[in-house]
């Protein structure tokens, strides 16, 4: 029976790696473990501060892990990073920037829902389209202004400027009735006598047969 050959020994870690763990702060007594891919894994102190790093063959900086006083610090670097979470996954901070170089996409299954304390700023460099099935634009207790170089269309089966919500009232004492149930005011008293049209109606009454 013949006995199990013995593990080889560690091996240095590539001279880009070794260069760029000697040349970082504390690398006197930082700890390197080499894995056999080429990467390297360093552990140091730092006073009060402990560090774990992961680096590639080449040197490159892949994993950080600071362990401070105030709490752990994780930095990742790499062409790809991906998170998955099977159900919640929750961000929690004092300040959020996320910068993107070139395009974002944000693609939700269900509702969105955003609450901004503060003041809301959107700035497009080209065009901005919003498309629902109903849109509202509400303010309370300021108002809303619209302002453009150019034209502004406003294109729709009905634009109604302050008018009462459909249906449209056939005759002045249904609009009366309305008003009364709002608590608005009253209609000019030359309309209320019922000797105008309609509202939204035009007056065709022509002249009586003789």
């Amino acid at each position: 029976m013949t006995d199990a050959p013995d593990p080889p020994p560690p091996q240095a870690p590539p001279p880009q790696a070794a260069a760029a763990l000697a040349s970082a702060p504390g690398a006197a007594s930082a700890r390197v473990v080499p894995l056999a891919s080429g990467r390297a894994i360093e552990i140091a102190e730092e006073g009060a501060e402990e560090r774990i790093q992961i680096r590639a063959a080449a040197g490159q900086l892949l994993v950080s892990i600071r362990l401070t006083d105030e709490g752990p610090v994780l930095s990742l670097a790499g062409a790809s990073l991906e998170i998955a979470a099977a159900k919640t996954l929750s961000l929690s901070c004092e300040t959020l920037r996320i910068q993107a170089a070139q395009d974002a996409a944000v693609e939700v299954g269900g509702s969105l829902h955003e609450r901004v304390r503060g003041s809301v700023v959107r700035e497009a460099g080209r065009s901005a389209r919003t498309t629902a099935r109903e849109v509202k634009v509400e303010a309370s207790p300021g108002g809303v202004e619209i302002r453009a170089n150019d034209d502004v269309d406003i294109v729709g089966e009905r634009v109604r400027l302050n008018s009462e919500d459909p249906p449209m009232p056939l005759s002045w004492e249904e609009f009366r009735a309305r008003q009364a149930l709002a608590g608005g005011a009253a209609p000019p008293s030359a309309l209320t006598g019922g000797q105008g049209a309609a509202p939204g109606e035009p007056d065709d009454r022509g002249p009586s047969a003789d």
